[in-house]
């Protein structure tokens, strides 16, 4: 929702997910548009830049430009490419990022981008910036959003290009997070994925950006005042303040990879944070959750 709303400002774009537009090619899923992907008009001009800048056209081989290893777990919400996640694929990207891991809490700060990253994982740096670029270029904008939620290919970018790239870390109440997942899996398993991630996330971020370029927003403060959660994001971005990010009408089309176009519906403006969990976690889903991701959850500030 905020890479959308952000991405209404005059000078900027939302991609989505870029990491799985590979995914999203191969199986003819849709624009949040409504469109097949591979066919939006708005998306095509990004792809005929992008095969100009690197001789990959992604509709005729979506995965012949290499942007990273976005796996999909079987229990998870969301389709997945059997023919190219193989299980082999599978390990070996688990593999990769078990090593990156490991690097990225060993490795000395002082080593840098250059020694401290996988021949792999710069490739998928280099080549998402091309998209990036090609966007940019394809679009006529100045900032690009990149929605995906992958923690450790997050600073390598930034320090592939730390005079360009911020980034922007999400949280939301972890357990309004299980409530919703606890839909195709266990809740203590939800938990953990939610715990891990965010503690993750939060490490090498510290370890490897800067404060002054990266930023924390909790769901329920944005929607309780969308407005200064985005001044204050357009400061920190050194952009102006747009009041079209918070204008919505009807038939209104976001060109966002990933997710249905029913859930991205923003035409009503930004409703008030969901709260359901309050009703729909009982006394022991809590007690589970506490236990496993309760500490987390009050560092965030959720009590």
């Amino acid at each position: 929702m905020l890479s959308l709303v952000l991405g209404k400002h005059p000078l900027a774009a939302t991609l989505g997910e870029v990491s799985f537009i590979p995914k999203l090619l191969s199986l003819n899923e849709l624009c949040t548009c409504g469109e097949v992907f591979s066919m939006c008009p708005t998306w095509s001009k990004v792809f005929d830049s992008l095969a100009s800048n690197t001789g990959s056209d992604l509709r005729a081989s979506p995965y012949s430009l290499y942007l990273g290893d976005a796996v999909k777990h079987k229990s998870g919400s969301g389709l997945i490419d059997h023919a190219h996640q193989t299980r082999w694929r599978y390990i070996s990207a688990k593999l990769r990022g078990a090593i990156d891991t490991a690097a990225l809490f060993a490795a000395p700060v002082s080593l840098g981008y250059e020694w401290s990253t996988l021949p792999s994982i710069k490739a998928s740096v280099g080549n998402t910036i091309k998209l990036y670029e090609s966007a940019a270029n394809a679009w006529g904008k100045e900032l690009i959003i990149d929605a995906s939620k992958l923690p450790r290919k997050a600073p390598h970018l930034y320090l592939r290009d730390p005079d360009r790239i911020r980034i922007l870390h999400l949280v939301r109440d972890g357990r309004g997070v299980v409530a919703s997942r606890k839909k195709y899996m266990p809740l203590s398993i939800a938990a953990e994925r939610w715990n891990h991630y965010h503690r993750l996330t939060l490490r090498i971020l510290r370890r490897w950006v800067p404060h002054a370029h990266r930023r924390m927003v909790r769901y329920e403060d944005f929607t309780a005042d969308p407005p200064a959660i985005l001044r204050s994001l357009c400061d920190w971005l050194e952009i102006p303040y747009s009041s079209e990010m918070l204008e919505f009408h009807e038939g209104m089309a976001f060109h966002s990879a990933g997710g249905n176009p029913a859930r991205f519906n923003l035409s009503g403006g930004i409703n008030q944070a969901d709260d359901r969990w309050r009703h729909t976690l009982s006394t022991k889903d809590l007690e589970i959750f506490d236990r496993i991701a309760g500490k987390l959850n009050r560092e965030l500030g959720y009590e």
